[in-house]
């Protein structure tokens, strides 16, 4: 303001640098700037050129009227810390190393480094973190299609009260375990670090598994066995929760962060559809194959073992550790970003890091679920991530997923037809959020959250209207499309979303913690929603989903009003809006 040429875009403010060298040989050539770009003086700095103009200190120009004037044939260089990209001709450079490159041929996109973007290193490290994910996601499913077969071979008849009961609990326990990993997961995560949280946790899927196959030895001992089992796996899955999209906020660069945490719904997704297709009983959901399907869930823990060596710590974490650590937060940001450790780009995001620790307070020593809550520089943050993290169970999703097969059913459906339906779900649920990968640091958390519980309420009320007028023509088609549109608004913003706001509202030493609390309230609310669906079922009948769609309205209306985009900025820039509300 005053010293510094400033560009309004819609809804956001950037500062804007200019090439050196052109920028130089064009106020040499243009002594008298038209208008509102009154007599220009150049200056540098050691890393940074700015331009000074003699206008009003509260002057701002648009990005449109900027073309209009002198300045108006030069690319835009965007720099590290801006709450925005600025690129042109989708070609970004964020490194002042390469700004005389940039503008040698301004029609050669070649002569543009791009630095901050995908690099080997990140994409290594991501794959391999997101493997609990596809473990999570396998979980998840595995108890569907193959059920007929385990439950032949555990002798629990399907429609025998007592045995329905003890299938319900073997299913239902694996929420008890995933309350339980939320809280290990994140004392392991904060205190031994994000590697080796994600190890851990990995083995322990492999270990569970083991002891669900194991319950092939007998029905008496076998049950006890599953009901181990699904414990074991499920306290892997509420760690998995914690741990995976904190390490991915935490690696990623602000500009990436949105993508990268969408790839943990992702997987999880491709996960449940793994789980589904492999246990229909033409694949692996037979009585003599379905041990051998419980362990699949091994496989990506055996691949973890074997690329340990290509997981580096999460460099934020690090960050806020020891002079030592904090020297290998550089090594381990200079290997992700495919840059010299003693680059501008690497300084930058490292004295952004701590930042962000800083402004986050210090944590005192020990820093758990007492002293976060009693934390207020983290309150609203707390509050917002624990909220979308509980609608996402209390919308009705997983109720969408466990019960349409029960009101298609109702409207005639067969049974071949209701299980191409629900492949179709899932199919349509990973093609949804891998839309929501690409459309995640474009669109913006906020706006995809509006989007998704605006199109999940639509969804809702449709749904109601073809379980209220059973038997009519049109009722099977509605619900079978309002339930499919239903799952694609739910994937493209409040699947991925819940999970990635932790990693962008929290320093890294409250990060693991404040996830856990987010993650705990999604586990309870699911099971809660579990629990109450069959008896709001049998009093609401065709209404039953009703008390969802108010949920969802009252959240649309919250999220407008109350939760802050968070695509592209800083820790240290979200925190300093939350605090200003």
């Amino acid at each position: 303001h005053g010293s510094n040429f400033v560009v309004s875009a819609p809804g956001r403010r950037s500062q804007v640098y200019f090439g050196m060298t052109a920028l130089r040989q064009k106020l040499m050539s243009m002594p008298n700037m038209l208008d509102p770009f009154r007599q220009p003086t150049f200056s540098e700095s050691e890393d940074r050129a700015y331009i000074r103009y003699n206008s009003a200190p509260s002057h701002t120009s648009s990005y449109k009227d900027r073309n209009k004037t002198a300045l108006g044939d030069l690319p835009l260089i965007a720099q590290p810390g801006m709450g925005t990209r600025v690129m042109m001709k989708k070609v970004v450079s964020q490194s002042l190393l390469a700004v005389d490159l940039a503008f040698e041929d301004p029609t050669n996109d070649e002569n543009v480094k791009i630095t901050g973007g995908y690099t080997k290193g990140l994409v290594m490290s991501s794959f391999i973190a997101v493997l609990p994910s596809l473990q999570f996601g396998f979980i998840n499913g595995e108890m569907n299609t193959a059920a007929a077969a385990m439950r032949k071979a555990l002798e629990l008849r399907i429609g025998d009260a007592t045995a329905d009961s003890i299938w319900s609990f073997c299913v239902s326990v694996f929420c008890l375990g995933a309350i339980i990993g939320c809280s290990v997961g994140a004392q392991l995560a904060d205190r031994r670090g994000r590697r080796f949280a994600l190890i851990c946790t990995s083995m322990i899927y492999a270990l569970g598994s083991a002891i669900q196959a194991s319950s092939a030895i007998g029905p008496q001992e076998g049950i006890e066995l599953m009901i181990l089992g699904r414990f074991v796996v499920g306290a892997a899955a509420g760690a998995t929760t914690v741990v995976v999209p904190t390490y991915l906020g935490e690696v990623a660069p602000s500009h990436l962060r949105g993508e990268l945490g969408t790839v943990f719904q992702l997987m999880m997704c491709i996960g449940i559809l793994l789980g589904q297709v492999l246990g229909l009983p033409s694949l692996m959901g037979t009585e003599k194959l379905w041990p051998l399907y419980l362990m699949v869930v091994a496989i990506p823990s055996l691949m973890m073992l074997l690329l340990l060596g290509c997981l580096p710590e999460s460099p934020r974490w690090l960050a806020g550790r020891s002079e030592a650590e904090q020297g290998r937060a550089k090594r381990v940001l200079a290997h992700l970003r495919g840059e010299a450790e003693d680059g501008i780009n690497v300084r930058d995001e490292f004295n952004d890091l701590r930042a962000g620790t800083e402004s986050g307070g210090s944590s005192g020593g020990s820093y758990g679920v007492r002293q976060l809550l009693r934390d207020a520089a983290v309150r609203d943050g707390l509050t917002i991530t624990v909220i979308c993290a509980s609608v996402q169970q209390f919308s009705g999703i997983n109720n969408m997923f466990n019960y349409s097969s029960s009101f298609l059913a109702a409207g005639g459906m067969s049974p071949e037809t209701m299980s191409l339906v629900a492949v179709l779900m899932n199919i349509g649920n990973v093609v949804i959020t891998l839309a929501s990968t690409l459309l995640m640091d474009r669109a913006g958390r906020k706006v995809l959250l509006l989007s998704s519980a605006g199109g999940m309420f639509l969804s809702t009320l449709a749904i109601t209207a073809a379980l209220a007028t059973p038997g009519a023509e049109w009722s099977s088609p509605l619900a079978v499309i309002s339930v499919c549109s239903f799952v694609m608004a739910f994937g493209i913003g409040m699947g991925p979303i819940p999970w990635l706001l932790p990693a962008e509202m929290f320093p890294a030493e409250k990060c693991a913690t404040g996830m856990s609390m987010a993650a705990t309230s999604n586990w309870m609310a699911n099971f809660i929603v579990g629990q109450a669906f069959l008896v709001i079922s049998a009093n609401l009948g065709g209404y039953c989903f009703m008390p969802f769609a108010v949920v969802q309205l009252v959240f649309l209306m919250y999220v407008a009003r109350r939760v802050p985009e968070t695509r592209g900025k800083s820790l240290d820039q979200i925190m300093k809006e939350l605090k200003a509300r």
